[in-house]
């Protein structure tokens, strides 16, 4: 255990280590190898949320629990249901929690103690939520081989102070995604409820490799597919969707649909470009817009001017200047000019470009 002295320089680490990486993954790698200085542990995974559903829209995996334990691991978490959910986490005004804590210190009433920790000889497990604008966009899950203590009440007081810093460098990076996977035509992906692959079309080797960790992914499906599968089992006749990050720096969607096929349902998985609702949709979540925020941005991209956007929206003009006063704080900009520039151009353009070319073809 390191002195308490030492905390504050870890925290400060910690955040311009996850300041100073490119892209999201590469800022849960920076953070959790800092905070391993503070709070020691054998196995760790980050994991990027949606922020509306709180669904696993992928993350770094590579330095947890083996690759065949995932689906079980997801399975868990959004079909059986376990102590110390990410859901159940997220609605706790503490963003950090432990499995010891949460079960007054009896693992075994885990079901993913019982099932995937115990046989790796793992004991507890820390849960740590980035938040940031009133939204989860990932988090950190550290866990402790069985030869270690708990963690203790310091070491989660030290996480529970990197949720908001690290929440905010995360949020930034979504906003930093303009371009769009190279792959154009969807995939889709039959399972049965064990997650054994009963059929996929010729893309799906492709998607999986642009939505895993790595681009060798086996014969398996990427984390985020795993999670959309359970709960989409999980929904009774309905399904889910997430816009999920790409490898190459874009957006995907995947989304899945429970299929009653006799004794056994099965789920159906279709990966492929996110449409442009879906990426406009996930930034203005990343720039944490209200939804009446959104519609004044949108009219200003389009080229409307302040009294025209307060006809459409019924609004006063100068209540629409004070909501594109706050669109400019979020988006970091001080001008219409400039707002169209760093959305339209980058993000707007090629989805309507995308949606163009689909139309024409």
């Amino acid at each position: 255990m390191v002195r308490t002295t030492n905390w504050q320089s870890i925290h400060g680490r910690t955040v311009r280590a996850a300041r100073q990486a490119r892209g999201s993954v590469a800022v849960l790698e920076a953070a959790a190898t800092t905070i391993a200085q503070a709070v020691p542990f054998e196995l760790w995974a980050g994991v990027l949320l949606d922020p509306v559903t709180l669904l696993n829209v992928g993350g770094c995996y590579r330095h947890g629990v083996s690759a065949a334990w995932l689906p079980r691991m997801l399975d868990i978490e959004y079909r059986e249901g376990d102590a110390l959910s990410m859901p159940g986490l997220a609605r706790q005004a503490q963003p950090v929690g432990t499995l010891s804590a949460a079960l007054g210190g009896e693992l075994e009433r885990s079901l993913r103690y019982q099932d995937i920790y115990r046989p790796l000889g793992m004991a507890d497990e820390m849960r740590l939520l980035l938040r940031d604008a009133g939204r989860v966009w990932g988090a950190l899950v550290l866990t402790r081989s069985a030869d270690r203590p708990p963690f203790s009440a310091a070491e989660t007081e030290f996480a529970a102070r990197l949720s908001a810093p690290l929440g905010r460098v995360l949020r930034d990076t979504l906003t930093e995604r303009p371009a769009t996977p190279g792959i154009e035509t969807r995939s889709l992906v039959v399972l049965t409820a064990e997650y054994e692959i009963v059929t996929r079309s010729g893309t799906a080797a492709a998607w999986c490799a642009e939505l895993a960790e790595t681009p060798d992914c086996g014969t398996g499906l990427p984390p985020a597919a795993y999670g959309v599968a359970a709960a989409a089992l999980n929904s009774g006749s309905g399904g889910s969707r997430v816009c999920v990050p790409t490898r190459s720096g874009g957006w995907a969607a995947i989304e899945g649909w429970r299929l009653e096929t006799g004794e056994r349902p099965q789920v159906a998985l279709s990966m492929g470009p996110a449409s442009p609702p879906d990426r406009i949709a996930a930034l203005m979540e990343a720039y944490a817009l209200t939804p009446r925020e959104c519609q004044v941005l949108t009219e200003v991209v389009s080229g409307a001017p302040t009294a025209e956007i307060a006809g459409r929206l019924t609004l006063s003009p100068f209540t629409v200047q004070d909501h594109l006063k706050s669109v400019f704080a979020k988006t970091g900009v001080r001008s219409r000019r400039e707002l169209v520039g760093q959305i339209f151009f980058p993000h707007y353009l090629p989805a309507l470009a995308q949606q163009e070319a689909g139309a024409g073809a």
